[in-house]
């Protein structure tokens, strides 16, 4: 199965932003130099998370973008949906009743609508935090800390 690299910027972004402190904000200069992204995709994938109530927009010269909610609430289903799209993931054609010469319903499309769904509730069950969990156990969080620490420090001046 292939997913999109959106659904990993969805999460990145909102993990970066997570790990600001209260009532600041980074901008999307921060942001793209951070993660490696064009500044123009991350910028639409800003609107998008905006638009899906994730992130919020800070207005302004001192502005930029901080995450709406714990990550407690917000689901690895919640970024997907956001940056994937609400679609089914399976798109079939309808060849199997044709190879078979008989009615119009498409075994395969049900078996894989079954498939996304118990893949949909897994995603639904894994918060941010969870992810956020792994991390801390993995990486050292503080350096992440010392650069969000660098980038507010500069905004300020």
């Amino acid at each position: 199965m292939k997913m999109k690299s959106g659904m990993e910027q969805g999460v990145s972004v909102l993990l970066l932003l997570s790990r600001l402190p209260v009532q600041a904000s980074l901008t999307s200069e921060a942001i793209s130099q951070r993660l490696h992204m064009s500044p123009s995709y991350l910028k639409k994938l800003m609107r998008t998370l905006v638009q899906a109530g994730l992130a919020e927009s800070i207005p302004g010269t001192k502005g930029g973008f901080t995450i709406t909610k714990p990550l407690t609430d917000i689901t690895l289903y919640d970024v997907y949906q956001t940056v994937e799209g609400r679609g089914s993931m399976y798109q079939g054609k309808g060849l199997l009743p044709s190879v078979f010469e008989s009615g119009d319903h498409c075994v395969l499309e049900t078996v894989m609508g079954d498939i996304e769904d118990k893949w949909s509730s897994l995603m639904k069950e894994e918060t941010l935090q969870g992810v956020m969990n792994r991390i801390g156990k993995l990486y050292d969080l503080e350096k992440i800390d010392d650069w969000i620490h660098h980038q507010l420090k500069g905004q300020w001046q």
